[in-house]
C-alpha cells in the first residue's frame, strides 16, 4: 500500500512580499498533516476505476469523471507520465487530512506532496525532497497563479527554511523551540484572489513590501537563536505592514491584539489573510493558557 504524508506549513514572517523576491521564513506544522493512501477495493472481484476520495475538498469519484482543469487531476495525469503509466491503479487514493482549508497552512501543497509521496510508494520510485517541491511547485500555479515557492518548499522539505524567490533556500537550524499558537478566525481566504489585488497595487506597497523583507533577514538570527523578544517584535512589525498592503481584516486585527494583550510577545496573520489563520508567541508554556483562552473567548479556533 503506497503512503505519503505531508505537514502543515506556517509562516512566520514575510507572507506576499516572498511573491516578489523578498526573503521569507516558514517552518512545518507536523502536529497537522495531510496523508495520502492507496487501498483496495472491496469487492476486488468487480472491475473498477480509479477512484478518489478526499472528504477534506468533497471529492468522491472515478478519475475518469472528475473534470481536466481540477488541479489534483492535474498532478496525477503529470505523475503517470513521469512514471510512465499508461492507465492509473485500480484501486482507491484516499486523502485525508488535519489541515484547515484555504486559511493559510498549506493545504493544497501538503495535498500535492502527500499524493507525491503516495505514488512514489506505490511503484517504489525514489525521487528526492527537491524534486517532490519541483512537481508540487507546478501545481501550486494551478491553486494560487503566481505562488512563491515558499509552500511546497517547506512542506517539501519537512524543515525550517529560509526562503528567497529565484535564489533557493537554506534549511535552518533552530536552538529552542517556539512557544506558538496556531489559531484560526473561521474565515476562509482565497489565496490567489488576495495575491492578484496585492499585485494591483503593487506600485503603491512597494516600499512595504521591501520593509516586509527586511524584517524577515532581522527575523533570521533570532529564529536560529530563539530570541523570544526579538522574534515578537519583528512579529509584531510583520503584522503592520500586512495591515498596510491590505491583507489583514477586522477578525484578523482582533485575534492578534486580543493575543497581545494578554501575554503575547508577537502576534500576526499567517499566510494571505483577509481571513484565515493568525500566529502568537508567548515566551514561556506557561503565558500560553491566558492566551488561547482569551483567543476562544472571541471565537477563534485553535488548531495547535
Amino acid at each position: 500500500m503506497g503512503i505519503g504524508i505531508a505537514p502543515a506549513k506556517t509562516i512566520l514572517f514575510g507572507e506576499h512580499a516572498v511573491v516578489y523576491g523578498e526573503p521569507g521564513i516558514a517552518i512545518p506544522l507536523w502536529e497537522i498533516t495531510t496523508t495520502a493512501s492507496f487501498q483496495p477495493f472491496r469487492d476486488s472481484d468487480r472491475k473498477r476505476d480509479f477512484h478518489i476520495h478526499s472528504p477534506m475538498i468533497g471529492l468522491d469519484a472515478d478519475f475518469s469523471d472528475i473534470p481536466v482543469n481540477l488541479p489534483l487531476k492535474k498532478l496525477i495525469i503529470r505523475l503517470m507520465n513521469l512514471l510512465h503509466l499508461t492507465e492509473p491503479p485500480a484501486k482507491i487514493l484516499q486523502i485525508e487530512s488535519t489541515i484547515p482549508i484555504a486559511s493559510g497552512l498549506g493545504s493544497g501543497a501538503a495535498c500535492s506532496v502527500a499524493v507525491i509521496r503516495a505514488f512514489f510508494d506505490e511503484y517504489h520510485s525514489n525521487f528526492d525532497d527537491a524534486e517532490i517541491s519541483s512537481i508540487a511547485f507546478e501545481i501550486e500555479k494551478s491553486y494560487h497563479g503566481s505562488p512563491s515557492g515558499l509552500d511546497n518548499t517547506t512542506i517539501s522539505f519537512g524543515k525550517p527554511v529560509y526562503f528567497q524567490k529565484g535564489k533557493g533556500f537554506e534549511i535552518l537550524k533552530l536552538d529552542s523551540k517556539l512557544n506558538l499558537i496556531v489559531a484560526d478566525t473561521g474565515i476562509q481566504s482565497v489565496t490567489s484572489a488576495v495575491v492578484q489585488d496585492v499585485r494591483n497595487h503593487y506600485e503603491q506597497n512597494q516600499a512595504f513590501i521591501r520593509a516586509i523583507g527586511i524584517i524577515a533577514e532581522k527575523a533570521r538570527p533570532a529564529v536560529e537563536k530563539g530570541d523570544v523578544q526579538e522574534i515578537g517584535q519583528l512579529m509584531n512589525e510583520n503584522h503592520d505592514y500586512l495591515k498596510k498592503i491590505n491583507v489583514s481584516c477586522y477578525e484578523l486585527d482582533l485575534a492578534v491584539e486580543t493575543a497581545r494583550k494578554h501575554g503575547a510577545i508577537g502576534a500576526k496573520l499567517t499566510g494571505a489573510g483577509r481571513g484565515g489563520n493568525f500566529i502568537a508567541l508567548a515566551e514561556k508554556p506557561s503565558d500560553m493558557i491566558e492566551i488561547k483562552k482569551s483567543l476562544v473567548h472571541i471565537g477563534a479556533k485553535i488548531i495547535l
